[in-house]
């Protein structure tokens, strides 16, 4: 049964901010008949806006609160079904591999473990959002990948590339990846559309200064509650010293033009696109990771994880080591430079903002921001918890 009632649902909300979360939010509260104000300082697609440049990769990624498997999990709920829909062009289910200097699943010795539980568990440091079925994901030696390319096909590096660089062991798993403008797009549609929307002003250019002002502004419309999604805009209009900024850097390849380096094991053909990626040495580390992402008619090669780095644009290091990184991952950059590149920054917070404002009274008032590099990936789920939030 649902967790929520529509006899004690709050009437009319205001959501403020139209990134992934505040968009999926808004739209949450419609389908649950729920009239809807929708307030941002920028559009969606606006080049500042994280939501838009981000991978869209479904995967937890440095979003560290205890509820984020649940929220990934009921995204990957509504975004599965959509990624194996042919004709649904917003997500798209991409073979992933991730590559591993260690061996990080399970040995002989944990199978019988006691806490031992599909991979995870015992000495195994996978995580746990590794044992959705649908993700069919594996832990596998090189040798062992090398021969499922025999049969998959995928733009990968060679066993003996992953061998001279240390990577022994890979993940390989199947995750939908969202083509972040397009699904932006259709949640917009879906919004402005929609019979209970109020209003939706997406370009007002204005910033709150404070909680009291969103709260006014939510008051003068009759709205009886709020969703705060200003992401990182919330460090200042909270005045939360907790959420940074994480850097994040992406050059943009053609991914119908770009020439391909990648050759297969003997005769075999290479043809089918994959994420790759590399957070061990030498290729890659935790705070610059080496990876590529195809995401709708793109190639994303990054990137970045730098909390507190406020930097605008790249640098030309930066971008020198992003080229390098397109290199390393099978793409010909003389023959296909790049068509673009971003920076944006990530709202990043130890635990995410998930809650009722217990200090405003005159409106119930939710905060939802601080999802890190999960945005997409937990969007879903979130708009859920903050539904449920506004009808408890």
């Amino acid at each position: 049964p649902p967790l929520y009632s529509l006899s004690t649902m709050i009437s009319r909300v205001l959501v403020v901010g139209s990134g992934a979360i505040g968009l999926r939010t808004a739209a949450e509260l419609l389908r649950r008949n729920v009239k809807v104000a929708l307030l941002s300082p920028v559009s969606p697609l606006h080049p500042t806006v994280c939501s838009q440049g981000a991978g869209g990769l479904w995967m937890p990624f440095h979003c560290d609160d205890p509820r984020v498997d649940r929220w990934a999990i009921e995204t990957l709920d509504e975004l599965h079904p959509m990624a194996k829909d042919e004709s649904n062009s917003n997500v798209e289910f991409v073979p992933c591999v991730g590559l591993q200097q260690h061996h990080t699943g399970p040995s002989t010795d944990d199978f019988v473990a006691d806490d031992y539980d599909r991979g995870t568990g015992g000495g195994s440091s996978l995580p746990g959002w590794t044992t959705d079925e649908r993700l069919q994901f594996q832990h596998m030696t090189a040798e062992m990948l090398y021969w499922q390319n025999t049969v998959l096909g995928l733009k990968i590096p060679s066993q003996e590339t992953m061998l001279a660089n240390g990577y022994k062991h890979a993940w390989l798993w199947n995750s939908p990846i969202v083509d972040a403008p397009n699904m932006l797009t259709t949640l917009m549609d879906e919004v402005k559309n929609h019979a209970n929307t109020i209003d939706v002003n997406v370009e007002t250019g204005h910033k709150y200064a404070t909680i009291g002002e969103m709260v006014d502004v939510a008051k003068a419309m009759n709205c009886d509650g709020v969703v705060n999604c200003s992401g990182l805009g919330a460090k200042e209009l909270c005045g939360d010293d907790k959420l940074v900024g994480a850097r994040g850097i992406l050059l943009h390849f053609d991914r119908a033009t770009a020439l391909r380096t990648y050759k297969g094991p003997g005769d075999i053909l290479l043809t089918k696109d994959a994420a790759i990626f590399a957070q061990d040495g030498p290729w890659g580390t935790e705070t610059e990771p080496c990876y590529m992402i195809p995401r709708g008619d793109q190639l994303m090669v990054g990137g970045t994880y730098l909390e507190g780095d406020d930097r605008e644009g790249m640098t030309t290091t930066e971008r020198n080591r992003l080229l390098q990184n397109a290199r390393i991952l099978g793409i010909d950059t003389d023959a296909s430079p790049p068509v673009g590149e971003w920076t944006g920054f990530r709202p990043a917070r130890p635990i995410t903002k998930c809650e009722i404002d217990e200090n405003v009274t005159d409106v119930k008032l939710v905060h939802s921001y601080g999802h890190g590099g999960s945005g997409w990936t937990v969007n879903v789920g979130v708009a859920k918890e903050a539904a449920n939030l506004l009808s408890v």
